[in-house]
């Protein structure tokens, strides 16, 4: 699914390569991801999909039926995967800018990234299930963050999600939730920083099995 349209005028450069807030929802809203067990599998599958397609990860948080990651898709030079095919010269034509061929670049990555996300969890849990062939994602939505203010927005929605959905009963124990970064974060900056919503602070990248 398209995300929403670059601006050319306004920058959303902040760190190397475009940062992306990525939401995939299973299909019919069906909790597919409420067991732990469930969970754990997801967090394997997505260690493995931001190695495979060298992705700097800030945040990410799995809930029972959805998730949200939000990463940097790594700047062109540094596109080595093999499943993912470099457009020809001829795809990049005359009337358009340097910037515009790089998002293009990226866009294709996020679609091969989310593609083998949503493959391989599918796989698993239809195998797990005895139900080949199930529908397990609805689809997912891509959005380019746009400045640092639109950054520290999504990265705090993303930390009070498990207590938007109920999994947790206040605030605080979302900095706890498992299945998420937020215990990364909280390791890092601790529960003042956490209050603060991060904006003294730099941002860094995490690891899934932090």
């Amino acid at each position: 699914m398209e995300g929403r349209k670059l601006n050319k005028h306004r920058p959303f450069h902040i760190y190397d390569g475009h940062t992306y807030f990525v939401t995939g929802r299973c299909y019919n809203g069906i909790d597919y991801f409420k067991e732990n067990s469930k969970k754990e599998m997801f967090r394997k599958i997505l260690k493995d999909s931001i190695e495979k397609f060298n992705i700097k990860l800030f945040s990410w948080v799995l809930l029972n039926n959805h998730y949200h990651v939000m990463f940097t898709v790594q700047a062109l030079d540094e596109f080595h995967s093999v499943q993912f095919v470099t457009p020809k010269v001829n795809e990049w034509n005359d009337e358009m800018s340097e910037s515009e061929f790089r998002y293009t670049l990226q866009k294709k990555k996020i679609v091969e990234f989310v593609r083998k996300l949503h493959k391989d969890t599918a796989r698993i849990l239809n195998k797990q299930n005895n139900t080949q062939g199930r529908k397990i994602w609805y689809q997912y939505f891509d959005y380019c963050i746009r400045n640092k203010t639109d950054f520290w927005k999504h990265f705090n929605y993303i930390i009070k999600n498990p207590f938007k959905h109920g999994l947790v009963f206040n605030l605080e124990e979302a900095f706890y939730y498992k299945y998420s970064s937020n215990p990364v974060w909280l390791k890092r900056f601790g529960m003042d920083g956490l209050n603060e919503s991060f904006t003294k602070y730099l941002v860094e990248e995490v690891f899934v099995d932090e």
